[in-house]
């Protein structure tokens, strides 16, 4: 019990520490080119895994292309989801995130000054003026990333996708990379208050799949084909992770 308060306190407080200074590092080099942050976002995401004694794996991340923008699409179970994908997806890409959290002092000036996509989900006009602003920043500079079940599930079970993966794709004409990560809601559940020490988790890359030729029409059918795709790839995170719901 000790060993594990006192790995909680490191976890936190390292947490805590490493994203403050990373937050102004990040804000800083995002000034001059969002692009000067990756290098910084990656060091911050691997030390505070590290910090949690999280072991981490990727694989499939040759799918990934290495020219052009996609948009990825994956399951969501953790704070930790983010941290995973810095630490392995080395490709310009910011997120589509729930607006509270650019309200975070430090931590939310610096999501937005990297380009990252607020949202209040509620599906009004200011939400579809991001999305629209958020297709031209995918046609021009930026790889976008969607958790598709819009929250955290916390029994680890795959819920309903929304749609807004599949239209922004369709709309900027870009392919989708579907992915799942299995393991990080044990990092520290959802409500919990101890970190798990030394928690697997396992991060798998499909295949990219094409959008050229496809209408806002066909949203639905590649909705669906999304939830297949990232379905299977879960069941391989889950027996890499061994996190099986």
């Amino acid at each position: 019990m000790i060993r594990q308060l006192l790995q909680t306190a490191f976890a936190g407080t390292a947490a805590v520490g490493l994203t403050g200074v990373f937050s102004t590092v990040v804000s800083v080099l995002s000034l001059r080119d969002a692009k000067d942050a990756d290098g910084a976002l990656t060091l911050w995401a691997r030390s505070v895994l590290a910090s949690a004694g999280v072991r981490h794996e990727a694989v499939g991340v040759e799918h990934i292309p290495a020219d052009g923008h996609v948009v990825f699409v994956q399951n969501h179970q953790s704070h930790y989801d983010a941290l995973v994908n810095f630490a392995h997806i080395h490709k310009h890409t910011r997120y589509v995130a729930k607006a509270e959290l650019f309200k975070i002092p430090v931590f939310g000036a610096a999501m937005k000054l990297a380009g990252n996509i607020p949202v209040e989900r509620t599906g009004g006009a200011g939400d579809r003026a991001r999305l629209s602003d958020a297709v031209k920043a995918l046609r021009e500079r930026v790889s976008v990333l969607f958790f598709a079940e819009g929250t955290r599930s916390e029994d680890g079970r795959l819920r309903p996708f929304k749609k807004g993966a599949a239209m922004l794709a369709i709309q900027a004409g870009v392919p989708v990379v579907p992915m799942a990560v299995s393991g990080t809601r044990l990092i520290l559940p959802k409500g919990g208050r101890a970190v798990r020490w030394g928690q697997r988790v396992a991060l798998v890359v499909g295949e990219p799949i094409p959008t050229q030729g496809l209408t806002i029409q066909d949203r639905d059918a590649l909705t669906r084909r999304l939830e297949d795709a990232v379905a299977q790839l879960y069941a391989e995170a889950c027996k890499r992770s061994g996190d099986v719901p």
